[in-house]
């Protein structure tokens, strides 16, 4: 049994993805993690694995090489986080699935999105992270057409 607390597991976390760290991300999941996009619900797709989300990561941390997340409020408990962030970075690079529906070139555009997410964690790592975006917003900014 860990003695981090679900704190201080998201909070390295966090700062993982601040840094673009990937394997420190991966290193504070779960064996049996998951990552729900409460976006996806509209399209009656699960959560998906660890695997899917590192290339998730991966396509955003390539597709905006510079960027700022920041965590404005965390609230804890037990074994729930929940932080609410804003993520600004600049389109200098091509933008690929699964962050959109198709390739496309840089834009060159500044995004700036707000979200929250909540970090189910057990034994001091994350078992589910459930994300809720403004993934409109991020399409709108990036020009995505519908």
């Amino acid at each position: 049994m860990s003695t981090r607390t679900a704190l201080d597991t998201v909070s390295e976390y966090v700062q993982a993805l601040a840094d673009k760290n990937i394997d420190r991300m991966l290193s504070l999941r779960a064996e049996a993690y998951v990552r729900d996009f409460a976006h996806t619900d509209i399209f009656h797709r699960g959560p998906v694995s660890s695997e899917e989300s590192q290339r998730f990561w991966h396509a955003l941390f390539t597709a905006f090489p510079e960027l700022d997340y920041e965590v404005s409020c965390t609230l804890a408990a037990e074994d729930v986080v929940a932080t609410q962030w804003t993520f600004t970075a600049t389109n200098s690079r091509p933008v690929s699935p699964p962050i959109v529906p198709i390739d496309m070139e840089a834009t060159g555009r500044t995004v700036k999105i707000r979200g929250a997410t909540f970090y189910d964690v057990n034994d001091g790592l994350i078992e589910r992270e459930t994300m809720y975006t403004d993934l409109s917003t991020l399409f709108v900014e990036l020009g995505v057409n519908p």
